[in-house]
């Protein structure tokens, strides 16, 4: 088993551990339910695939889509805690991807001004990415995220087994996230991605689990709130979450993503803040794994609305991560919402 330590060294100590292998959460199922303190919040699908995880213990079934990421979603569970007599030793465990994590977090963050939680990420996405760094949340008024906390895990316990019953759409959406990390943090791990493998292969997922949730808690380590290097994790965001909100949601989290990252690239190319080689090496990637980068706008004026609420934004002016260089992220200011949606135009 892999252990990736996120060290988070304030007046009170928010470190804590995140465990990665295969066939484990079981057992830390078991444990949970025989400490007697412990209520869990378990994304509908994971909860009707994995029911005898479930069958004996006390769990909120939540079905987790963007539509139900909401503050109804949130009042739910409080009343969930509130009806089991929740205290302040009592545990949420967060079992789903993304959006569970994302929500649960959140709830457990404002429950009696926060109750200890762990995540249990399912997804390729959010075992990459969103369980790890404390950022919790739900949109608000067509805005993705608007609304949250930074708020860490207690633990992050990830079990790959998981990965078995993710369609092969699943796990190209978190790979996206994947490509991110390498495209802003780490050449090598680029050029090994550049290797096309077998998205199905299980120890090539575990390494680059490991890996990305390695640059993570260290990104983490030293930017907790998002106040420097850890914007750089943005890099595809933007424009991707302008994609989805113009997709109606059709378009999943990292195919948005791989969108945004071609489009945002562009743009820095564009306005002479990344180099040609940089955009063809990019574009190469999401070519090797399949990603279609052609997305046409729908609704322009829902699209541009999107840009302008970003949070990054200010004064309808956004603030963009980029890759310069491959490995090598940076950030860009006062950017035009007009001239970036421009760019997504051009991709087609």
């Amino acid at each position: 088993m892999n252990k990736v330590v996120v060290d988070l060294k304030e007046e009170v100590d928010y470190s804590y551990e995140i465990l990665i292998g295969t066939g484990f959460i079981g057992r830390e199922i078991s444990n949970f339910e025989a400490s007697g303190n412990a209520l869990f919040l378990v994304d509908e699908n994971v909860y009707n695939l994995y029911s005898e995880l479930f069958s004996r213990i006390c769990c909120f079934v939540y079905r987790a889509e963007e539509k139900t990421k909401n503050f109804d979603s949130v009042k739910d569970i409080l009343s969930f805690f509130k009806k089991k007599r929740a205290h302040r030793k009592n545990v949420l465990v967060s079992v789903g991807g993304g959006i569970t994590g994302d929500v649960g977090g959140f709830a457990a963050s404002v429950y009696m001004r926060g109750v200890p939680f762990v995540n249990v990420p399912t997804t390729l996405l959010s075992m990459v990415d969103s369980s790890v760094g404390g950022k919790t949340g739900i949109n608000f008024d067509g805005v993705k995220n608007l609304v949250g906390a930074f708020y860490q895990p207690q633990k992050v316990l990830i079990d790959t087994g998981f990965l078995n019953t993710l369609s092969d759409e699943e796990i190209m959406s978190g790979f996206a996230e994947v490509i991110k990390y390498a495209a802003v943090f780490d050449r090598n791990f680029f050029d090994e991605l550049k290797r096309s493998e077998n998205l199905r292969n299980s120890d090539f997922l575990k390494y680059v689990i490991r890996k990305c949730c390695e640059i993570k808690a260290e990104i983490v380590k030293l930017d907790e709130r998002e106040g420097g290097v850890r914007r750089l994790l943005n890099f595809g965001h933007t424009v991707g979450h302008a994609v989805e909100i113009d997709s109606g949601h059709t378009v999943k989290h990292g195919h948005a993503v791989a969108i945004g990252m071609y489009c945002e690239t562009l743009f820095a190319f564009r306005n002479g803040e990344a180099d040609k080689e940089t955009l063809e090496e990019l574009r190469e990637m999401l070519s090797v794994y399949e990603y279609d980068i052609d997305y046409k706008i729908n609704n322009e004026t829902l699209f541009l609305d999107a840009l302008k609420s970003d949070k990054k934004a200010a004064d309808s002016k956004l603030v963009l991560a980029v890759a310069p260089h491959i490995g090598k992220g940076s950030i860009v200011e006062d950017v035009s919402a007009e001239e970036l949606m421009e760019c997504v135009k051009e991709s087609v």
